[in-house]
């Protein structure tokens, strides 16, 4: 991911998988699947701009047909409902399962996306992570982060001296 812009970023992901010791039927070096999807992103809800699937190598010759289908993705959030839009349009018989799992992927921008801004005020150290004030300036950026994974969980050894912090500071406790 790349910012390109105020809110525009672009990226870039691949997708590669190989089969060794000749399993598929082929040399002992085989790339089976190898997907590339580039694209823009635009605003705070990562709204898709444009999106290109290129299939460099896929197993069989109908898969590459799948493709295309990925522009109905082009309009949708990262932000909110990925998941679902990209199942909607790609899931099961619809696609491709290495594309749609690319594609499920991109969600991740949206963390790239947070540390680039709480960065952009408070840097990312070991003295700003040990003292909480760059945890602290996650919550503002994005107060969903808490309880997304164990180590943000609000009862984690991580979370709870930031959230005491903000408690003792007057800041909007997120408990």
């Amino acid at each position: 991911m790349q910012p390109t812009g105020k809110g525009e970023y672009s990226f870039e992901a691949r997708l590669t998988d190989r089969a060794f010791g000749g399993d598929y039927g082929g040399p002992s070096d085989t790339v089976i699947h190898d997907i590339e999807i580039t694209g823009r992103l635009r605003g705070p809800e990562l709204t898709v701009v444009s999106l290109t699937v290129t299939p460099h190598e896929l197993p069989y010759r109908t898969c590459p047909t799948v493709a295309p289908a990925a522009a109905a993705l082009v309009g949708a959030s990262l932000r909110s409902g990925w998941r679902k839009t990209v199942l909607a349009h790609l899931g099961g018989a619809k696609g491709c399962t290495h594309m749609t799992t690319l594609l499920l992927g991109l969600a991740e921008i949206t963390t790239q996306v947070i540390f680039l801004e709480m960065n952009s005020t408070t840097e990312c150290t070991r003295e700003s992570r040990t003292d909480g004030r760059w945890l602290d300036r996650s919550l503002e950026v994005e107060p969903n982060l808490l309880d997304v994974c164990f180590s943000l969980r609000r009862d984690s050894p991580v979370m709870i001296p930031v959230l005491d912090r903000r408690s003792s500071m007057g800041n909007k406790d997120e408990s």
